[in-house]
């Protein structure tokens, strides 16, 4: 591994563990509380965990038989 790729790789790692934290610190200064962030983003994983099964479960539904069944 040359020096480019372990640069490019490091700044990666630390973006990665810089992102969170200060996407917390620009909403809290911005007035929008951690929990208010974590409620929201709960829910919105929730929905769309429900919508990806629903659409599964469609999937199986219309699926047409196969010949060997």
């Amino acid at each position: 591994m040359n020096s480019s790729q372990q640069t490019t790789e490091t700044l990666t790692t630390a973006s990665a563990k810089l992102a969170p934290p200060a996407s917390v610190s620009l909403a809290t200064v911005m007035g929008v509380q951690v929990s208010e962030l974590v409620l929201w983003a709960t829910l919105i994983y929730t929905l769309l965990l429900i919508g990806h099964k629903v659409y599964q479960i469609w999937k199986d539904i219309t699926a047409k038989p196969s010949a060997e069944d």
